[in-house]
């Protein structure tokens, strides 16, 4: 995974790199001040990757479109070495606002020889949200390929931001592997599907602790599509909302979710160890979950279990065996998964046996 931080004005550049972060995205309003802004964030050691552009700003309830001000805006992103442009489209109800920009600023846009993200949007009216042209993902990939072979270029694509379809109550998850195999890019933020809070991920619940936001399943699409394109946290509400000496730690808390996704990202990597024989701790719910997603592909040795009613039998065609039997392998051939919601006691135990592991997180691959 390629993560980094949307920047807001409030944050200190030196705070994200302290986080552990190294790349930054900037918003853009009118161009004001940008090129301050790229060097500021270059002092403190961090790439500025891309530029989001509000394209509400470039157009009045007229439909008249500033050129103009839009052609400042690439002048600038040029002198900034960014490697991307997103187009927000919040509250622009039709593609043709968007399409006459880049017909009038081809020459610049093809240039600068970067990336293009069209972003999918709603229309906000009395705190209600609707559907406009940016809103349906399929669409932003027709406009982006037909842009692409217009232009003789592939420098168009899609960025999915999951706060925005949330809101409409869409499915990220399908939205994801819709831009399966084009350039695609993720914009991270949460809300409770009445708002656009662009809150830190897992922050909302329903119902008995339900998540608003599906992102387990929103994460597992990312992992399993084995999407290439980058990944953005946008959490400006999370800092508008944070007193200033709390953003670091905010900070640190968005790369321990990057640590996590990273880590769930790497499953396939640890099953496909060479050499070595896979064992899963538990043989109930969590080793089907398995089953259905990896077993055809990376089928265990053995399931252990410390119920010893199912010792000596099989689940799926696997024999079910004690934990002692691991120790039968020897150490370099092993491979064991916790498969079991109890990873910490079971956890426990491993290591008092002398045997490493790993947890198997099923929730991302359901």
């Amino acid at each position: 995974m390629n993560i980094a931080v949307q920047y807001w004005n409030e944050l200190n550049p030196e705070d994200i790199q302290k986080a552990g972060f190294n790349s930054v995205e900037i918003r853009v309003g009118k161009a004001n001040g940008l090129s301050n802004l790229t060097e500021k964030m270059k002092r403190a050691g961090l790439d500025v990757q891309g530029m989001n552009v509000r394209l509400a700003d470039f157009c009045d309830g007229k439909k008249e479109i500033d050129i103009k001000g839009f052609q400042s805006v690439l002048q600038e992103i040029r002198k900034s070495e960014a490697k991307y442009i997103i187009i927000e489209t919040e509250n622009v109800t039709n593609k043709s606002v968007l399409l006459t920009l880049i017909q009038e600023c081809e020459h610049q846009i093809l240039g600068l020889n970067i990336d293009f993200y069209i972003e999918n949007g709603y229309v906000s009216v009395n705190s209600r949200f609707y559907h406009c042209d940016f809103s349906d993902v399929k669409k932003l990939k027709r406009m982006a390929n037909d842009l692409n072979q217009k232009y003789h270029k592939d420098i168009f694509g899609v960025c999915v931001n999951v706060g925005h379809a949330n809101l409409l109550g869409m499915n990220v998850k399908q939205m994801i592997k819709e831009i399966r195999g084009m350039k695609g890019l993720v914009h991270i933020n949460d809300n409770d599907g009445q708002s656009d809070q662009h809150q830190m991920p897992y922050t909302f619940t329903t119902g008995r602790g339900v998540m608003s936001t599906d992102w387990f399943h929103i994460i597992g699409a990312i992992i399993t599509t084995g999407f290439q394109g980058r990944i953005v946290f946008d959490l400006s509400g999370t800092f508008a909302r944070t007193p200033k000496k709390l953003h670091l730690t905010m900070l640190k808390l968005m790369k321990a979710i990057e640590n996590e996704w990273q880590n769930a990202a790497s499953t396939e990597e640890y099953l496909a160890e060479p050499g070595k024989k896979i064992i899963l701790f538990g043989a109930g719910k969590m080793a089907q979950n398995y089953m259905e997603a990896w077993g055809e592909k990376y089928r265990p040795e053995f399931l252990v279990d410390n119920n010893k009613e199912i010792q000596g039998s099989e689940r799926w065609g696997i024999p079910v065996k004690s934990p002692e039997a691991i120790l039968e392998i020897p150490e370099q051939e092993r491979n064991v998964w916790i498969c079991n919601l109890y990873y910490d006691e079971i956890g426990v135990q491993l290591e008092r046996m002398g045997i490493a592991y790993r947890c198997y997180w099923d929730h991302y691959f359901l």
